[in-house]
């Protein structure tokens, strides 16, 4: 199979591609080649399949979106989780990642159907063409997944339509069954392979593991069970050895399900710079929240209110190691210094007292005194915005996870479910579990998965909005770092970082956007809006 990359090194221009304000009626092609001089050859297919893969996810997607959680504060998402979200003001978009946030959105959906009504005039090798086009109903299918998962009923797509065409509402249970099915006839084409032998292409792997999670969002623990342990059973995944290396590398190992692949100036990567320390060149913009904290059990395997060695006034002492591989917090070892965003002042090399970048009410300073460092490393300023590292969208441990809890739900293969539980929990370095409970997995879920765009979903399959979204969302304590040693005087009170209005009504959805109510006569607009 030819190497995605390589695709992508000639074909950024897009093929089909629309602006990155499309909505549902704008989607007119802006910028594609012309039907009368494409879709020729094998090499056209090559071509626009990898012009396909251009956005079909994007890193901050990926990043930002435990801020709609309990796990993580980034300000430029807060109204999508604080109760003030509206249609007015859902969108938002970085410079170099056009897509952030935006799920309504129908550029994406209508350059997978051109090119499955394309590809089948082009002479090729019929085997070939038929692993493409599963190719292209897979980002489809994972495109429609948000869509639903963020507003339930929508447009359901499946052919190009005229700019003025319109459409209603789909309801959801149809679009879910929509997906389930494309992703189960696509999942006998595509190649079982991992991310590695693939070359970044789209797997039969990638198939099952989308629809074992959206099975198990919808309760359907038996298909979500067999799903994931046909994935499993594949023999091409395996668990990374080291859970900190396992974000880091710039190539896909075996662990990896799907991934965003992204090339150092050809298709990167900006997340490091967004998510650095403000000392270095960062800009700390996403953070995570004491409450995630919290979550992590200690080293005997318990959690925090259970066991009595944990010390509230070193909170980070005697922890899940995942604690610290995800997250830098006040007196960590970082790049030969301690962090320290609790001091508005620190001394310079001469000793003279000067501003702190790092400071947590500076413009690059962790709002909450925690930097996400799941994905990033000490790096030149120069690399920030050219990240050639790909960022996992689904991998192996959620495989081993949903068994587990399906095997809760259902009572069914209970031991082989707390077998590849205690698996995910032994590359921690925590004591095995000795039996499934729903406290257990969830919590695992929870910390496992951390800032990997999991929690949401979460939150919403297992009601808990008013518990894990309502409320006052805490940094860490105030107080002083001591910058030779790293230890930590504490104070008692907490940074607070924002109020959240959980709003029942609106069945966890957001609003459809103004400019869709605006254009398409069809349009209704979700509860509580």
């Amino acid at each position: 199979m030819k190497k995605l990359i390589y695709f992508l090194t000639i074909t950024t221009f897009g093929l089909g591609v629309t602006s990155c304000g499309d909505g549902f009626l704008d989607v007119t092609p802006k910028n594609s080649l012309s039907d009368n001089t494409f879709w020729q050859t094998e090499q056209d297919a090559d071509l626009a399949l990898a012009g396909l893969y251009e956005n079909w996810e994007t890193w901050s997607n990926i990043i930002y979106f435990d801020g709609m959680s309990d796990n993580a504060y980034y300000p430029g998402w807060s109204h999508k989780i604080d109760g003030s979200a509206s249609p007015t003001n859902l969108s938002e978009s970085y410079w170099g990642d056009s897509y952030s946030g935006d799920w309504f959105e129908y550029g994406r959906i209508r350059k997978y159907n051109n090119f499955l009504e394309k590809i089948e005039n082009v002479s090729m090798d019929e085997a070939t063409k038929e692993r493409y086009k599963a190719e292209a109903r897979f980002l489809r299918a994972y495109n429609y997944f948000f869509k639903v998962m963020m507003f339930g009923d929508m447009p359901l797509v499946t052919e190009t339509l005229g700019p003025d065409e319109v459409m209603g509402r789909t309801p959801a249970s149809e679009i879910r069954n929509f997906i389930l099915q494309e992703l189960d006839e696509i999942s006998d084409v595509l190649p079982v392979q991992n991310m590695i032998q693939s070359e970044g292409h789209i797997t039969s792997g990638a198939a099952l593991a989308l629809k074992s999670r959206l099975e198990l969002y919808m309760g359907n623990f038996d298909a979500a069970m067999e799903d994931a342990r046909e994935v499993i059973e594949m023999g091409v995944y395996e668990l990374y050895p080291d859970y900190r290396q396992l974000f880091l590398s710039e190539s896909d190992n075996e662990e990896a399900i799907l991934s965003i692949k992204f090339t150092q100036d050809i298709y990167p990567s900006r997340h490091p710079q967004f998510m650095l320390p403000g000392m270095g060149g960062g800009y700390a913009n996403v953070a995570g929240t004491y409450d995630m904290v919290e979550a992590y059990e200690t080293m005997n395997g318990l959690p925090i209110s259970e066991d009595p060695t944990y010390d509230p006034d070193n909170p980070f002492d005697n922890r899940d190691p995942r604690l610290e591989q995800s997250l830098l917090y006040p007196g960590q070892e970082w790049n030969g210094r301690y962090y320290n965003p609790l001091d508005q002042q620190i001394p310079n090399e001469e000793g003279e007292m000067v501003s702190n970048p790092d400071y947590y009410e500076n413009s690059v300073g962790s709002p909450a005194g925690l930097i996400i460092k799941k994905y990033v490393e000490p790096m030149p300023e120069s690399v920030m915005q050219n990240s050639g590292q790909d960022l996992m969208v689904i991998r192996l441990p959620e495989m081993y996870l949903t068994y587990a809890e399906a095997a809760l739900e259902t009572g069914q293969n209970m031991a082989q479910g707390l077998e590849y539980l205690n698996r995910v929990r032994a590359r921690a370095g925590l004591p095995e579990a000795t039996e499934l409970s729903e406290e257990l997995i969830r919590r695992e879920r929870r910390v496992e998965f951390a800032f990997e765009n999991l929690r949401y979903f979460d939150i919403v399959r297992w009601d808990l909005g008013e518990e894990a979204i309502d409320g006052t969302v805490y940094g860490v304590r105030k107080g002083s770092v001591n910058n030779e040693t790293g230890d930590v005087t504490w104070e008692s009170e907490h940074i607070i970082l924002e109020e959240r209005n959980f709003v029942a009504e609106r069945n966890y959805l957001l609003p459809i956007p103004q400019r869709e109510m605006d254009n398409n006569p069809e349009m209704t607009q979700n509860p509580g809006y």
